[in-house]
């Protein structure tokens, strides 16, 4: 009898950490599972059923948008970063195929990423703005962000959850995107005819250019402390013994700075500053992409950069630590190669990294190419 309460209730708890409708992407679920307890999975998943029973949403639910759904608002709260946002919403290019009138609800700093993509009717960032008349609610999860604007907008109004309880393990968000809009929009018959691929603000031209075949776009600074890399002018150093006449643009926030005005001390005292350029803390977005698809090589760490490096088909050399694999980041068919470190990208040598711009590029890579400085992380 016990044994059957249990195998019920991991059942039950399986839509946490197992993708919803069938989906199969990468995945750390193993080390989820070690880390977690059932009960801890068991009160993730009731929790949000008792509220959406409680709100009388649990019957609202659908698994798939309805053909006569004309006006959709799509509620997208996760963490407002870059990297989130073009992993999660690059799939959007799948809306025209079924024609969907789509208005994001989402933060201010999303927004501010996407401004005039047409993809989206409208965006909007304020609770103000929102107004009646959506046929659908698509959310981005049961988190308590996006359940709060539908209990509070849309009492009545059907709605799915695009993750539905999937929350905790590490994914490839790319293609779990893809393939969950594919389900909800019925096309799943016809997955080979849409291969999306990761893209930006598509007011900017994401067409091909003719790249600099010496430029190299390095990526500075980082928002957390594991993925951001402390040895970039040891780096540098070491490269341009191998390419002395490659051009280096600089790029980043203002968290990387301090990382910009010494390697520019460097060129000014060691090289000639006609083979670098800093855009560090005064480029934008749209700028930053052009940079990028000028550029026959983008390095840096895991972080918007590289994901934008990505929209812009730049080959990259890139940073990875932790739990996140990088078949979690890219697909096989993908011009990169990555270090993969246990702990933090600063486990990752610079003279690594040099020797490995002098084997591998500028030649292009024809398929992802990966090397560990130690144990592979978990990746179903």
């Amino acid at each position: 009898m016990i044994r059957k309460i249990v195998d019920l209730l991991s059942e039950y708890s399986s839509a946490i950490y197992k993708p919803p409708f069938g989906i199969k992407v990468h995945s750390n679920e193993k080390s989820f599972l070690h880390i977690t307890t059932l009960g801890q999975r068991v009160w993730r998943r009731l929790k949000r059923d008792l509220a959406l029973l409680i709100t009388y949403q649990f019957f609202l639910q659908r698994e798939k948008i309805p053909t006569s759904a004309k006006k959709v608002l799509y509620v997208y709260l996760g963490t407002p970063q870059l990297g989130d946002s073009i992993m999660d919403l690059s799939a959007r290019t799948l809306w025209r195929v079924k024609e969907l009138n789509v208005d994001l609800f989402t933060h201010k700093q999303i927004a501010n990423f996407y401004y005039e993509d047409s993809t989206f009717s409208k965006i909007l960032t304020n609770k103000n703005e929102i107004i009646k008349g959506y046929d659908f609610i698509v959310l981005q999860s049961l988190n308590w962000k996006c359940l709060k604007i539908k209990w509070r907008f849309f009492f009545r109004t059907p709605f799915l959850a695009l993750h539905g309880h999937f929350y905790g393990p590490e994914v490839n968000r790319y293609n779990f995107s893809r393939d969950a809009w594919l389900h909800v929009l019925d096309l799943t018959d016809k997955k080979k005819q849409f291969n999306t691929r990761p893209v930006f603000n598509l007011k900017l031209n994401h067409s091909p250019i003719i790249r600099n075949k010496r430029k190299i776009a390095l990526s500075l600074g980082g928002v957390t402390s594991w993925r951001t890399y402390d040895h970039w002018l040891e780096f540098v150093k070491s490269a341009i013994v191998i390419f002395p006449d490659y051009n280096w643009s600089l790029i980043g926030s203002n968290n990387g700075l301090k990382d910009s005005e010494m390697i520019m001390d460097f060129f000014i005292k060691h090289t000639n500053l006609k083979f670098v350029e800093n855009h560090v803390g005064h480029s934008t977005l749209s700028e930053t992409f052009e940079i990028l698809k000028e550029s026959s090589l983008f390095v840096g760490a895991d972080g918007g950069l590289m994901h934008m490096a990505k929209a812009a088909k730049t080959p990259i050399l890139g940073l990875m630590a932790g739990p996140i694999h990088p078949l979690m980041r890219f697909n096989t068919n993908e011009n990169a190669y990555i270090v993969h470190a246990p702990n933090s990208v600063n486990e990752i040598s610079p003279f690594l990294l040099a020797g490995l711009l002098e084997k591998k590029f500028p030649v292009n890579l024809e398929k992802l190419e990966m090397h560990f400085v130690s144990n592979e992380p978990d990746c179903n």
